[in-house]
């Protein structure tokens, strides 16, 4: 693990140089995507957490740092649904943490308006998918997550119906009220 690091960010040092030119200006950037973060840069403070799994924290960190001395046109983004299973010292070196939550009604109304108005869905079907999707008093706390809907709920639908018969919008809230959304992850020590 910790040679594939060291790779990853020896590859990502070498194509923000090639962007960089001698004035210092730079003609693009760099970007290294770490989506699930979290398996990388565990915090080195968990007791399960072997030799080797450390030494790929270290690796890590020792990545970031290369990359901010360099002072070259590159970030790494880092993705991850426990903030707080990352390492301290890979926190630290965050120039920002952003954090997106569940999608709001306005934001499920439009991807599902944007997916299934073409099949033929009005706007009042697209509510009842939207409420359907939402947080449900006395049933669940949450709603849908992004994933949720488009990697589960809109193929259902589609899956549904194929091959044989045309998307219906009662079809769609049926299986939209019959699937739970995914339950939120139990992030150790957040805030």
């Amino acid at each position: 693990m910790t040679q594939l690091l060291s790779a990853a960010f020896d590859v990502t040092l070498e194509e923000a140089m090639k962007l960089k030119s001698s004035g210092g200006r730079s003609r693009g950037a760099v970007i290294l995507l770490v989506d699930e973060a979290d398996a990388l840069a565990q915090s080195r403070e968990a007791a399960q957490m072997h030799h080797e799994d450390r030494a790929g924290v270290n690796a890590f960190i020792r990545g970031i740092d290369r990359l901010a001395n360099a002072k070259l046109p590159a970030a790494v983004i880092m993705c991850t649904n426990r903030l707080n299973a990352l390492d301290p010292a890979v926190r630290r070196r965050a120039a920002d943490i952003l954090s997106f939550a569940r999608p709001s009604d306005e934001q499920r109304r439009f991807i599902l308006s944007s997916r299934l108005s073409a099949l033929g869905m009005g706007s009042g079907q697209i509510e009842a998918l939207v409420a359907a999707t939402g947080p449900q008093r006395g049933v669940r706390d949450i709603g849908f997550t992004f994933s949720d809907i488009t990697q589960r709920l809109l193929p259902a639908i589609v899956l549904d119906a194929y091959p044989s018969r045309a998307v219906e919008a009662a079809r769609a809230v049926e299986i939209a009220r019959k699937m739970a959304p995914t339950p939120p992850f139990k992030d150790v020590g957040a805030a």
